[in-house]
């Protein structure tokens, strides 16, 4: 693995505010969903916090299998560049949230103000497979890490 490819990965994610969230609808398998995360990263792992009565909650109890992408709206196309991750998906340990708080407030000041609520909760993704997107060397242009 490519310590260049770690970095630039590690870089954009720390970079970027959101990405869009795909998983298995619970409802109907044949059927994903998606939906935008603001998120944070320590590492490779990305965290993020929801409502335990979205979909996307409920999907992620029943299939803890995800895909996401981070990526800018770029008009260029030769100036694409962006994140395809696949991983999985847990509910962070109770004695987790104060250091995944405290990286979420830092990124999201706004949420120091938000009420406690607890129907929330917050979600770790484990990336597993990440391709590094970059059109600026190339049209189609993919680096792979495994992890």
């Amino acid at each position: 693995m490519s310590d260049n490819i770690k970095n630039e990965v590690l870089n954009y994610l720390k970079k970027h505010l959101y990405g869009n969230l795909a998983s298995i609808n619970s409802n109907d398998p044949k059927q994903p969903h998606a939906t935008t995360i603001a998120y944070v990263n320590d590492g490779f792992n990305l965290y993020f916090t929801t409502s335990v009565k979205t979909q996307k909650f409920a999907n992620l109890e029943k299939n803890p299998k995800v895909a996401l992408t981070v990526d800018n709206d770029e008009p260029d196309w030769m100036k694409l560049t962006g994140l395809q991750i696949e991983g999985t998906i847990e509910v962070v340990k109770e004695q987790q949230i104060p250091l995944v708080f405290g990286m979420y407030a830092e990124k999201f000041p706004i949420i120091k103000n938000f009420p406690s609520n607890p129907e929330y909760r917050f979600l770790k993704i484990t990336p597993k497979k990440i391709w590094l997107i970059d059109y600026t060397k190339g049209f189609g242009h993919r680096e792979y890490l495994e992890l």
